[in-house]
């Protein structure tokens, strides 16, 4: 239950064993590469192997595929609910993916996709250009003659334009004092009303000024027939890309089937990508590869045997123990209990190679306030069936698998918690039996203080385990008077203070002298110690005594325990508000319909608002009052040479 120790190996190799070298090392699926160029200077006779036009090539034959994927994904109905959680990845082996490259010519796919995607943008651009016309159309179905028949005249001139409302009435009243002209309304836009002019030639340059003074705006169009059968048409035409765009679609419906073989060989070069973006940490010669990885130590042996097997014998390699100055990279084990609480862990931050994997250690302590926090057995005994049956049916990568299983912890806690306190969503026990189901150990909401005093004793013992896991590195580091001066003495000072404390409400001769005496001297050995890296006999004496003022953080860190009490009392109480609501509903068939739904609809907001109040502040009291006493973080996950299952596990033959 810890770090796994590592190993770095340095290997040489010839260049015509690299391909089926790498091709192990990825089914293999534990070497993480190490860039030699920027690592190693006594290979510096050797040059940087690069692989970039293979891979170039590579890169743009999956962008075909991925293109591919995804234009025929957007016609697939997509499932919802249970059924779209629990469908799951197809798993192939590594064989079985390299001859999937030989059952499709994605190339040839790609080709026809990309035709048809082009085609339906020019049909769909049409459709659009089209319904802009009709648009423009729609407002001038009034005029009843064909547009090519308005130019027609001789002596006449017609115009077609918009007046603006708010002046079409005086333009009509000096329009109409020309003798030989006409006027006509035939619709009306937003932007005026739609008008049809025509006069005689001798009056266009009055008439052109009139409508210069009126901003009318000229209408041009340049088609044949009236504005309704030209409508009618551009319909026509509309309907007949649609239909075009239809054929299209069925004609990419028929390629469904061919997503697992897509899948498949997506599958293939991701796997050659990543073998040729690999090839930039090695270094080489002519003949010859360098190349240098992590490895947990655990598998030396089997990565050895896959070295014999695949180079026969016709390599060279030396393995490494790290040392305080490298730059490991971080990998957690832990048992089944305590590994799903790396999930916690590691969304903080993974701690660096030489700490202490705080994982076993916060573990319990997040297990205890978490159920304490939730502290309903009605709530836990939902969380822990739901995660179960995700466990069981829902196809979960290792990450969420992690979360699942934390879930399921903490529905253990709670319910626990909840027998504890006699929570069953709140107390709805008294909804059917009378005086309800009695506490195992006591009514929170009637002892408030009792739980407080519980919360913030567990919140101590919480404190002094990370100061004590802070000393525990420090006399490791062999730092003996560090691990004195900057953890004994705050044990002394706080422990002091809680004895005086504690003889405040319990008579026992001499224990308020043992605390005062022993704060005292924790006190004084803070301030001589504290301000100790100072220059300075008033330097560290001022750096002290700063030291000491730190006794109120830690006053603050124990009293953030409180949370443990007000939300376990928020839990119960908001559950029994809609209990008491419920109880109040006038007998009968309504207030049995009603009150169901508010048992339904009320605990379900209060499982979720509470479950996320529970994990937020439970991780909260981790990582700001626990890790804040002794860890750091700041360590990069192993990330090994193996197959990403983008879209398909792949697994080893």
């Amino acid at each position: 239950m810890a770090i796994v120790k590592m190993n770095e190996f340095t290997l040489f190799a010839f260049q015509s064993q690299k391909k089926a070298l790498l091709t192990e090392i990825e089914k293999f699926g534990k070497v993480q590469f190490i860039n030699l160029e920027s690592e190693s200077e006594d290979l510096s006779f050797l040059k940087r192997d690069t692989e970039d036009k293979d891979l170039s090539y590579l890169q743009g034959e999956i962008l075909k595929i991925k293109y591919s994927l995804d234009y025929i994904k957007k016609f697939i109905p997509k499932e919802k609910g249970l059924k779209a959680l629990m469908k799951g990845k197809k798993s192939l082996n590594f064989n079985e993916i390299d001859k999937s490259i030989e059952k499709i010519d994605y190339t040839a796919l790609y080709d026809k996709l990309k035709k048809i995607d082009e085609s339906v943008v020019s049909l769909s651009n049409e459709t659009t250009k089209y319904k802009n016309e009709i648009d423009s159309l729609s407002n001038w179905t009034g005029l009843d003659i064909p547009f090519s028949e308005l130019g027609t005249f001789r002596d006449a001139i017609t115009f077609l334009g918009t007046v603006p409302k708010n002046c079409y009435d005086s333009f009509m009243d000096e329009f109409n004092n020309f003798k030989e002209a006409y006027i006509e309304k035939v619709g009306e836009g937003r932007d005026g009303f739609n008008i049809v002019l025509l006069y005689h030639k001798i009056l266009q340059s009055e008439a052109e000024e009139l409508i210069k003074k009126y901003g009318i705006n000229k209408v041009n169009f340049t088609y044949q027939d009236t504005s309704a059968n030209t409508i009618k048409a551009l319909n026509e035409k509309i309907e007949n890309d649609n239909n075009k765009v239809l054929e299209l679609e069925a004609n990419v419906k028929e390629h469904f089937g061919d997503l697992n073989k897509l899948y498949a060989v997506y599958e293939y070069y991701d796997l050659e990508i990543m073998k040729k973006e690999s090839c930039k940490n090695f270094l080489k010669t002519d003949e010859v590869i360098a190349l240098k990885g992590w490895i947990p130590e655990e598998e030396k042996e089997k990565l050895l045997s896959l070295l014999n097997r695949v180079l026969d014998d016709k390599y060279s390699v030396q393995f490494r123990v790290p040392d305080s100055l490298d730059n490991v990279p971080v990998l957690l084990k832990n048992n089944f209990l305590t590994e799903p609480y790396e999930f916690v862990t590691a969304t903080y931050s993974l701690p660096s190679y030489g700490e202490v994997d705080p994982t076993p250690i916060l573990a319990p302590f997040f297990f205890i306030f978490f159920g304490m926090m939730f502290s309903d057995a009605g709530y836990g005994l939902i969380i822990l069936t739901a995660a179960t049956l995700a466990l069981k049916f829902i196809p979960l990568d290792d990450s969420k698998k992690k979360f699942m299983k934390l879930l399921q912890s903490g529905g253990v806690s709670t319910i626990i918690w909840g027998v504890l306190y006699g929570s069953y969503f709140g107390d709805a026990p008294t909804l059917f039996i009378t005086g309800g189901i009695k506490p195992l150990w006591l009514d929170a909401g009637a002892n408030p203080m009792m739980v407080l005093i519980v919360a913030l004793f567990m919140g101590i013992v919480h404190l002094f385990t990370g100061l004590g896991i802070k000393a525990y590195e420090l006399i490791r580091e062999k730092k003996y008077f560090s691990a004195l001066f900057d953890v004994g003495f705050w044990y002394m000072v706080l422990t002091g203070c809680i004895l005086m404390l504690i003889s405040s409400s319990v008579n026992i001769p001499g224990l308020s002298s043992v605390g005062k005496y022993l704060a005292i001297m924790g006190a004084a050995g803070l301030i001589l110690t504290q301000g100790r890296s100072n220059k300075g006999v008033f330097a560290k004496l001022a750096g002290g005594l700063y030291g000491l003022y730190g006794i109120t953080g830690y006053i603050g860190d124990i009293l953030s325990y409180s949370r443990l009490l007000a939300l376990g009392l928020a839990t119960g109480l908001i559950g029994s508000s809609f209990n008491l609501i419920i109880k109040l509903l006038p007998k009968g068939v309504i207030a049995i319909v009603l009150g169901t739904v508010i048992f339904i609809g009320g605990h379900i907001f209060n499982l979720l608002i509470n479950l996320l109040g529970a994990y937020v502040h439970t991780s909260r009291l981790q990582y700001l009052e626990f890790f804040g006493k002794f860890y750091s973080g700041g360590g990069k996950a192993f990330k090994p040479l193996k197959p990403s299952n983008k879209y398909i596990n792949v697994i080893k033959d």
